[in-house]
């Protein structure tokens, strides 16, 4: 299942691709383009974007994972 940020992501890419597809003219409205292959784009490109952002926090994340606080190193800490 996608995680509710990449819907949303999802459906404002949509909306902007569609802005952009659509030409307007007096008497109709055209949209270029399939609007089920825009919307997957749209899809494909939030969740392109959502794991580049996972993997920059994930960078950011502290690396000693093998550190276990325990209650006489905290005691130290108060000295």
């Amino acid at each position: 299942p996608l995680k509710p940020k990449v819907i949303e992501l999802a459906a404002e890419i949509f909306a902007r691709l569609a802005c952009v597809a659509t030409t307007i003219n007096d008497k109709d409205a055209t949209l270029k383009g399939d609007p089920v292959t825009l919307a997957r784009l749209s899809f494909t490109l939030a969740a392109a974007f959502q794991k580049v952002e996972d993997d920059i926090n994930a960078e950011a994340l502290p690396k000693n994972v093998g550190f276990k606080v325990q209650d006489s190193d905290i005691a130290g800490w108060m000295k």
